[in-house]
């Protein structure tokens, strides 16, 4: 019954049983449209895509600490050991030792958290480090040069026949000194620089016949006679076992040779004092 008016008379309205099913549908997909939009608008407004994108970012993050915090410690210990070869390096080196609390130097100031502070202190050593290396570079460097510039090997492979110190002279019998060592091999066989140094002499010198001279720093001269030709110029810069000339007998010989000296201050020493290679 449907009153239309106050004074008007009912009206009677009859719908079929499926109109209720079909206005009950409606309703059903009007509460589920609603819904579903609702949930649209929460979605947006929540933005859940980009809540599972920092998500992700976050678990990637954690992971990439785990890895940071490993390569820290790998990284420690590393550096710790470096510093323990660091002392054996200056001590084969010449240099004095670092102790432990002066590689700690510069350690204090205003606090930071315990990884800044762990990093900066890494970073700290790491560059004490590279000042030390440096050092000891330099030094090595340094003694290097010098040992290349010791007459340490044979100037040429034969037989001794004559060393350093007095003996009877070959020509006259007499006794007299003999500053040097006569080293006999093949006529023509090479004969290399004992040690890195510069040509200050070359060519004829008297009984000596063809010479080479060599000054290598330090005082010390080497000094090869009777030479058959000589290969270097004065002024050359020579290498130690660089070939500089060939044995002969040029000058006052009695057969084919290598007469050997050493300098030392101008002082003629024994020249076997200083090699050591066999």
């Amino acid at each position: 019954m449907v009153a239309l008016g106050h004074r008007t008379r009912a009206v009677r309205i009859s719908l079929p049983i499926y109109a209720l099913y079909v206005a009950a549908a409606l309703l059903v997909a009007l509460v589920v449209g609603v819904g579903l939009a609702g949930r649209e608008l929460v979605y947006r407004h929540a933005d859940y895509g980009r809540l599972e994108r920092l998500t992700t970012e976050n678990y990637e993050l954690k992971a990439r600490v785990v890895r940071y915090h490993a390569a820290m410690d790998t990284f420690r210990t590393f550096l710790a050991a470096t510093e323990e070869m660091d002392n054996r390096l200056r001590a084969a080196a010449g240099l004095y030792l670092i102790p432990p609390d002066l590689r700690q130097i510069g350690v204090g100031g205003r606090p930071m958290p315990d990884e800044l502070a762990s990093v900066d202190d890494l970073l700290r050593r790491t560059r004490f480090q590279e000042t030390s290396l440096t050092e000891i570079e330099h030094a090595i460097g340094t003694q290097a040069d010098r040992l290349a510039r010791i007459p340490s090997i044979w100037p040429v492979q034969g037989w001794v026949t004559s060393r350093f110190g007095y003996r009877r002279d070959p020509f006259t019998g007499r006794r007299k000194m003999h500053d040097g060592i006569d080293i006999v091999a093949p006529y023509g066989t090479r004969i290399v620089a004992a040690a890195d140094g510069k040509v200050v002499d070359t060519g004829w010198r008297g009984n000596w016949g063809r010479v080479v001279e060599i000054d290598h720093g330090n005082g010390l001269k080497t000094f090869y006679s009777h030479c058959r030709s000589v290969a270097v110029s004065v002024g050359d810069e020579v290498k130690r076992g660089q070939y500089i000339a060939r044995l002969g007998s040029s000058g006052r010989a009695t057969g084919p040779h290598l007469h050997y000296g050493v300098k030392r201050r101008g002082v003629w020493v024994n020249p076997e004092n200083y090699i050591i290679s066999n």
